[in-house]
């Protein structure tokens, strides 16, 4: 019995942002046995929050995977194992390989992305570390149930940092993977830069820091525990 659904948040529809949603659902019917894969919109202004909620509302599976509509990595199956072990939630990636666009092409003719990663004329930049909860995080249901994304974050940027802050905070270190992570070029959303995505996000951020040094996180997850708890029973 499949035990895992695909949570795909999508909104700000663009050309190649549509090629790279259709190519990720691939990936994932491919690499993973039978998932469920159900894509979630919020209504504008975009919030990953509560694209991921209207996805979880329909999936009563144990095993949720939070998964960015623009990123696949080789590392995905070591992640899911380490969360059917017992890690509370896992990040499947290190690395992120921002691909540049002549190189998303490529991949979506049937190009191996891991043939793009030497060169930086085929990159949108530099290779970093990518952010815990970013890209593509495994989790239990019950997990995300308890400590789900905030709403609170509108727009694109600092939820998901926010989030592994969160995370880390009620759960402990999750396990995490060495793989590489590739992300499909696409039209850029609206933001301040690429880190940071509003003033708003940026001081709601600096919430989640100062919960992490006090050690507290009641008062600042409540917003995400009231949204969570709409999901909660699956139909």
């Amino acid at each position: 019995m499949n035990d895992i659904a695909v949570l795909i948040p999508y909104g700000n529809e663009t050309p190649w942002r549509k090629q790279a949603l259709e190519h990720v659902k691939s990936w994932y019917t491919s690499e993973l046995e039978s998932p469920r894969i159900q894509v979630g919109f919020s209504e504008q202004p975009w919030c990953k929050a509560k694209a991921v909620a209207t996805a979880l509302a329909s999936c009563p599976e144990p095993i949720v995977i939070v998964a960015d509509a623009d990123s696949i990595t080789p590392g995905l199956k070591q992640a899911v194992r380490a969360v059917r072990q017992g890690a509370a939630w896992a990040v499947p990636h290190l690395k992120v390989y921002r691909m540049g666009q002549v190189a998303t092409k490529h991949i979506f003719e049937g190009a191996n992305p891991g043939s793009f990663t030497g060169q930086l004329r085929w990159l949108d930049q530099r290779p970093y570390k990518g952010f815990e909860g970013g890209g593509i995080t495994v989790l239990r249901r019950e997990v995300y149930l308890n400590c789900p994304l905030d709403p609170g974050f509108v727009g694109w940027g600092q939820e998901d940092e926010a989030w592994a802050l969160a995370l880390n905070g009620l759960y402990g270190p999750a396990w995490r993977g060495r793989a590489p992570l590739y992300h499909l070029w696409h039209e850029k959303p609206v933001r301040i830069t690429r880190y940071a995505g509003s003033a708003e996000s940026l001081a709601r951020l600096k919430l989640y820091k100062e919960a992490r040094s006090e050690g507290s996180w009641d008062e600042l997850m409540t917003p995400g525990r009231e949204l969570a708890s709409t999901v909660s029973a699956p139909v």
